[in-house]
């Protein structure tokens, strides 16, 4: 079968609880399984707790991640939760003037992971949440796209790579308290985003996967990596990361401790029908449909290396429009396209429902 197939819907963090069921409704309509889920540190921590291991220390505002995820265990749909977007309080006072995000990294990556265990004691399926009962949330991604200065300040240190080091720091600490709090937790590293070659705006795909086995990365249960080639899937290339090239990042993420027993969730694809300041392809709403259903076709998507590859996005917005629906609400090519996909390609083990 193959890697299953998920959407993302990324409008999911900014929505008022009061609209989350909409939301998870427009979700369930795809015939998705499996979703990607921001968890972002600073809304849910916006002052530091005196127990940060404990979920229940009044500091933590549980009420949206309360209300997504037991939506999302109603539906049957499985969550990868990404968690980053760090609190003012843990990136010593910084802030990048995002209007939605927090960039910079945390001070100490323990900070982190002790957020960490409070999520995963929380969302363990065992814990009774009230007004919910228990939640089980078992994918855990380890921030978004830490290789690019977008997501994670700083890179470098002076012409030194420096992110890498305090990543793998986040990792090897946040992996042994999630897995002590839900041992079918699978927490998940890299989240690379997909970046070609190094350079002042982060550090390329290959690059930061030796980034983090110079680092001592060690206690990940698994890989993730970002793909938004130019090129159709089918269609040869030579830039990294691309369909045509993803032999070349698994043999970089072979090179990690343990790299090469690891499964790779590719966890955001997609292909825009017009540009955007953060892309300069574009295709077709014709040719995002074909090019969607030619990603299940490629060897490496039917292996049993990569269980997963995730659509970005549900719906267009302004800045990314890769979604199924546009942003006015009505239907592109993409969605019956995903339908049939995700009809052929149900998710199984620990990302069955």
């Amino acid at each position: 079968m193959g890697a299953a197939a998920g959407v993302q819907d990324d409008r999911l963090p900014v929505t008022a609880p009061a609209d989350l069921q909409a939301r998870v409704d427009t979700l369930k309509s795809t015939g998705t399984k499996v979703t990607r889920v921001d968890l972002y540190w600073g809304a849910t921590a916006p002052v530091r707790p005196v127990n940060p291991t404990d979920p229940n220390d009044p500091a933590y505002n549980w009420q949206w991640a309360d209300t997504i995820f037991s939506q999302l265990q109603t539906a049957g749909i499985t969550p990868i939760v990404t968690t980053w977007n760090g609190p003012a309080w843990a990136t010593g006072g910084k802030s990048t003037g995002q209007p939605t995000w927090n960039a910079n990294g945390p001070v100490n990556a323990k900070d982190y992971a002790n957020f960490m265990q409070a999520v995963a004691t929380r969302y363990n399926g065992k814990t009774n949440i009230p007004g919910f009962g228990p939640v089980m949330v078992k994918h855990y991604e380890v921030w978004n796209e830490p290789n690019l200065q977008l997501y994670m300040r700083p890179q470098y240190k002076g012409k030194t790579p420096l992110a890498g080091k305090k990543y793998a720091q986040m990792v090897n600490l946040t992996t042994p308290v999630v897995r002590a709090a839900n041992p079918r937790a699978i927490v998940i590293a890299g989240v690379t985003g997909p970046k070609g070659k190094s350079d002042s705006t982060g550090r390329g795909t290959i690059d930061w996967y030796a980034d983090l086995k110079k680092a001592g990365m060690k206690t990940y249960n698994a890989i993730s990596q970002h793909i938004y080639p130019a090129a159709a899937p089918t269609t040869k290339t030579t830039a990294i990361p691309s369909w045509s090239t993803f032999d070349k990042v698994i043999q970089a993420v072979n090179t990690l401790p343990g790299g090469s027993s690891k499964k790779i969730y590719v966890t955001e694809s997609s292909y825009t029908t017009a540009k955007t300041p953060y892309r300069s392809v574009s295709v077709t709403p014709s040719q995002q449909a074909t090019y969607l259903k030619q990603i299940w076709t490629l060897p490496v998507v039917k292996s049993s290396r990569v269980p997963l590859v995730m659509w970005f996005q549900l719906q267009d917005n302004p800045n990314w429009p890769g979604g199924l629906f546009l942003d006015s609400g009505g239907s592109k090519p993409s969605l019956a396209a995903f339908k049939s996909v995700a009809a052929a390609h149900r998710p199984t083990g620990s990302l069955a429902p």
